[in-house]
């Protein structure tokens, strides 16, 4: 948790606090030490994202579904299977939570397949490879 008091001369947007959370989860995950205030830079690939709502992951044909929401409305976005229930990092817990995501370029079976994982054709997407709880900002008075 991050508590900001309105007593706090710096002030930090809400874009530039997630970068930053964002920068460091990636370095963690790499196994990269993170000396205190030094800013580290993401893989060129990875893509951090703005905050959303987490509201369900669907194990697609082609992808597990993503749905998003902010005050823009639901959004769904191709995620990867391991994000699904029961994958090897199940994202299920953080369902109604607000989340951060990466994304990668990757390939996916084709639309055009309707399903047929044997048809052989591939779409390269924006697939969503990380999901993480946002952190909670409480403003004391």
């Amino acid at each position: 948790m991050i508590y900001i008091t309105k007593n706090v001369s710096i002030r930090l947007t809400q874009s530039l606090l997630v970068a930053a959370i964002a920068s460091v989860t990636c370095a963690v995950a790499a196994g990269t030490e993170v000396p205190s205030g030094a800013p580290v830079p993401a893989k060129k690939s990875a893509k951090a994202s703005p905050v959303f709502t987490l509201k369900a992951l669907i194990n697609g044909d082609r992808a597990c579904y993503v749905v998003l929401a902010n005050k823009a409305g639901e959004k769904e976005r191709e995620g990867a299977f391991e994000l699904c229930a029961g994958g090897p990092n199940d994202a299920s817990a953080l369902i109604g939570k607000r989340v951060t995501f990466t994304t990668e370029r990757a390939k996916v079976t084709a639309a055009s397949c309707a399903g047929n994982i044997d048809c052989g054709k591939s779409d390269v997407v924006n697939l969503i490879v990380s999901l993480t709880a946002a952190p909670e900002i409480i403003v004391r008075k």
